[in-house]
């Protein structure tokens, strides 16, 4: 049996979250549980942004994807095209996880950060 490929979620793709249930992915994924990586998540208004790097920590989960194709729906759902990285509103990027140290993919704001204020707690339930 395949691995499934990880997808770090801090936003309205967590499971119960708007983003999850849109897409219906509670039976289309597994849920691996909380995980956290090093960034900073912005308060954009609807939903948040992440920014990787070192400063900060970001709470979110991980997902198993159990086929690549998925990411299709998800990257759309995410504004990020591909073929157009400079034209996404967000990137799909591998990032480094805190907790398991295992790399997964996770979306990356991919507009301007002025004036949108930092999430202190790196969390968007607990904002």
């Amino acid at each position: 049996m395949n691995e499934p490929v990880l997808l770090f979620v801090y936003g309205l793709l967590m499971p119960g979250s708007s983003g999850f249930q849109a897409l219906g992915l509670a039976d289309r994924v597994e849920r691996l549980g909380p995980e956290r990586i090093a960034g900073r998540l912005h308060h954009l208004g609807d939903y948040p942004g992440l920014i990787p790097g070192p400063q900060g920590v970001v709470h979110g989960e991980l997902l198993g994807l159990p086929h690549p194709g998925l990411f299709d729906e998800i990257d759309a759902y995410e504004l990020y095209d591909p073929e157009n990285p400079a034209g996404s509103e967000y990137l799909r990027v591998e990032v480094d996880l805190l907790d398991s140290a295992r790399r997964a993919w996770t979306y990356r704001y991919n507009r301007s950060i002025a004036g949108k204020p930092i999430i202190a707690t790196g969390n968007w339930r607990v904002r």
